[in-house]
């Protein structure tokens, strides 16, 4: 049950018993690693009287806590609704089954490797095991159930997340033809115009809306604080042709995610149609064109165009939100000829 392995200048020593997670720890001599081993075995024996199984018998499953997640906890944070689909991910699994006493890192990790495998990003991986973590938290702290955490024991795969994608003007175009729903092609139009973020445009309600005055004023945003959101004439006529109201969302379906799933449609539907109509001129279609694009890559757009129009940098991120020039970093990418066209009016200037 107890293996001792010599790592050179330290001995390292593993207990495992099924049912429980494994635990190890680092010793200078072989010693101590064996006495700690032997009082490890000793506890993990004692657990298995009477005594114990029947409190054991009180722990919920994960299923039981996920649920009780659901209804108590989730209900007061503001992504309320991608965290159920995390939830429900969870409660599919087979440790579903086990009680919170019983699942091991090593379970979780498997868990990890299967969603990696089916082809879930490392920062969506990070989110799932984010969510999980925080129910066996809640768990111990809020409800009182003597559970360890063992999320805090697994591997959390590497995230790389920064990306540089710009769409074009002629790709925007052409996934906007594609777009078959005018609000959602409104929607497009305004994240690539506003930089505001999804949530932040799904949850935008008509009296939070000054079109003469041009500006925005957010109550709820990502980092928790209210901003001003001072807007194009592009963006007025966008909100105008959407209908206005007095009052209410400004935009009329329910779901959070279904922008993406429609900027993901029309960017396959646009492609598709770009090589069919590169197969007619008889030309190779570019393999970029179209290709790698998501909807947060709007604001990215959005950002770097704001910029190259000339705005500083409070500018900037007094409408976009970023509360460090690092992050507002990660969302700007200039384009080559913008940069050059300002560079040579300076050298003309002198």
């Amino acid at each position: 049950m107890a293996s001792i392995t010599n790592r050179g200048a330290t001995f390292q020593v593993e207990v495992r018993r099924k049912g429980y997670p494994s635990i190890s720890k680092c010793f200078k001599t072989a010693r101590a690693a064996k006495a700690w081993a032997a009082e490890q075995e000793a506890l993990l024996e004692a657990s298995q009287s009477p005594l114990r199984v029947i409190r054991e018998r009180s722990i919920p499953t994960l299923a039981d806590a996920l649920a009780r997640y659901v209804s108590e906890v989730t209900p007061a944070k503001k992504s309320a609704a991608k965290e159920v689909s995390f939830l429900k991910f969870w409660s599919s699994t087979p440790i579903s089954k086990a009680r919170l006493t019983q699942i091991s890192a090593q379970d979780i990790g498997q868990q990890r490797d299967q969603m990696l495998k089916l082809g879930r990003s490392p920062a969506t991986v990070v989110r799932y095991l984010a969510v999980l973590s925080h129910v066996f938290t809640v768990s111990r702290l809020d409800w009182g159930y003597p559970v360890a955490n063992p999320v805090d024991e697994v591997r959390k795969p590497k995230v790389s997340n920064a990306r540089s994608r710009r769409p074009s003007a002629a790709e925007f175009d052409a996934l906007l033809k594609q777009t078959n729903n005018s609000e959602l092609a409104l929607f497009f139009r305004l994240a690539i115009e506003t930089a505001m973020r999804r949530s932040e445009l799904f949850n935008l309600r008509w009296e939070n809306l000054d079109l003469a005055k041009q500006f925005v004023h957010l109550l709820d945003t990502k980092n928790g604080s209210q901003r001003v959101v001072i807007i194009s004439e592009v963006a007025v006529e966008a909100f105008r042709q959407i209908g206005l109201k007095p009052q209410g969302r400004v935009f009329s379906f329910h779901h959070v995610d279904t922008p993406s799933k429609a900027f993901r449609k029309a960017c396959l539907a646009a492609r598709q149609a770009y090589v069919r109509e590169c197969e007619i001129r008889q030309v190779e279609p570019s393999s970029g064109f179209l290709d790698n694009l998501k909807l947060h890559d709007l604001r990215h757009e959005a950002t770097s165009s704001l910029f190259e129009r000339g705005l500083t940098i409070p500018e900037v991120s007094s409408i976009t939100g970023h509360k460090t020039l690092s992050m507002l970093g990660r969302y700007t990418h200039l384009r080559l000829d913008s940069v050059l066209k300002r560079l040579n009016q300076g050298a003309d200037s002198m």
